[in-house]
Parts: structure tokens; C-alpha cells; sequence
């Protein structure tokens, strides 16, 4: 059962703030609160949160605009509160990129099983919330990461990156897609950056980090995550 992550709540309203806080920090989450005077988008980024929760007072913008904005960057998991209800607002939500819409007011189990379920789904792979190669395991339920049964210590950065390479095995990530995702689309052009983030991951889980076989560099493109050797 997934209690561990950073929650952003986009909301400016005292009862939801409490409600968020009160029901997710006594089990384990850290709930950070958007700051009104700073950009919604930039704010997820720099956050380094695990998942979004947009309500009715987002930071003066609707949160469909908002949603529609984060959409065209991330996927990271959106919860939307709202005390309206119309089939029209759910499907403008849905439509606009959320993954779980609650109207409130709400209990707190309701609101705690919408954030343990859409994290849950979100960090599932082929091999549940839990994912083992070679002596490297990472339990995405409690963000975690062994190697040869020793505790990893990743930054939350660092974590973000190896979630995304374990969710897109195979696949080729550029550095632009890495820097997007890790740090927002301001750092698509740094590709450096890519760099350094992937030489950390490689010194940490490789066995061998200047042969590495998990984290591959394609040439000029980026890198690809491989699990087939």
C-alpha cells in the first residue's frame, strides 16, 4: 500500500488545505502547498512531487487550464477536487488529462484511497510496484532502491529518472525528453544536464559504471534502458 511521496496541492482554499494535510501526512506523505505568487507549471516541476492535486482556488487559474498546460510536459498523476459535479466537469477534467476526480466535500478515506490508487496504477510495471533486475531492486510503493541487498540512497531527482526509464524499458529517451521530465521543458536544451543525471544512476546501480549494460547510451540520441541482456 503506497504512503510515501511529495503531494502539491493547488488549492487556496483553509478547509481543503486541511483536509490534505490532515489526512495525508499522520500516514506518511509530505504535502507541499503551491505558492499563489509563483507559476503553477514551474512549480510542479521544482516541487519534485509524486502527484498533483488541483482544486476549485488553483492558484488563480482554472485547473482544466492548468491541466491542459501540465499535459503537453508530464504525466505526472493529477487528482482533481471540486464541489462541482455536472457530467460536463468530470469529462472536461477527464478529457483535459486528470486521473481521478472527487467532488467534496469528501471524507479523508476517500481522498487517501483516490491518492494511494492512482500512484499505485501510475508506478505499476510488469512486475507489479515492485521491480527487480540483476541485483537492483525498487519498491515504487515505498520509493525505494537496493542493490545486492543494500539500501541506494537516490535524490528525488535520481528516483524520478530511474521511474522513467523502468516505465519506458526499451524505448529510447533523449535527452530532451530526460530533461523534460526531470526538471521541466526549460531544461530541454541543457543536454549536459542529461548527462551528469544518468552518469549519477550509473555509478549507483551499475555493476560496471563505465561498461554499463542497464543505463545504454545511444549515440547522440540519448540513452535506453535495457533489461534483455
Amino acid at each position: 500500500m503506497i504512503s510515501a511521496g511529495t503531494i502539491l496541492l493547488m488549492d487556496d482554499d483553509i478547509e481543503i488545505r486541511r483536509l490534505v494535510y490532515r489526512t495525508l501526512e499522520p500516514v506518511g506523505f509530505k504535502v507541499k502547498f503551491a505558492d499563489k505568487q509563483k507559476e503553477p507549471l514551474q512549480q510542479v516541476f521544482s516541487s519534485r512531487s509524486h502527484l498533483v492535486i488541483l482544486g476549485e482556488e488553483s492558484i488563480d487559474s482554472s485547473y482544466v487550464s492548468i491541466l491542459k498546460d501540465l499535459r503537453v510536459w508530464s504525466r505526472i498523476p493529477v487528482i482533481v477536487l471540486s464541489s462541482l459535479h455536472p457530467k460536463e466537469e468530470v469529462l472536461a477534467s477527464s478529457v483535459a488529462g486528470a486521473n481521478d476526480y472527487i467532488t467534496i466535500p469528501c471524507s479523508r478515506i476517500e481522498l487517501l484511497m483516490s491518492v494511494r490508487s492512482v500512484l499505485q496504477l501510475y508506478n505499476t510495471t510488469n512486475q507489479g510496484t515492485k521491480f527487480e533486475i540483476d541485483s537492483v531492486a525498487i519498491d515504487f510503493e515505498n520509493q525505494t532502491v537496493s542493490k545486492k541487498g543494500k539500501k541506494v540512497e537516490l535524490t528525488p531527482t535520481e528516483f524520478s529518472l530511474l521511474s522513467l526509464f523502468v516505465h519506458n524499458a526499451g524505448k529510447l529517451l533523449t535527452h530532451d525528453h530526460i530533461l523534460r521530465y526531470i526538471r521541466g521543458p526549460w531544461f530541454e536544451s541543457k543536454t549536459p544536464y542529461a548527462y551528469v543525471y544518468v552518469g549519477r544512476l550509473r555509478k549507483k546501480l551499475e555493476n560496471d559504471p563505465d561498461h554499463p549494460h542497464l543505463f545504454v547510451t545511444e549515440l547522440g540520441r540519448g540513452y535506453k534502458f535495457v533489461t534483455g541482456q
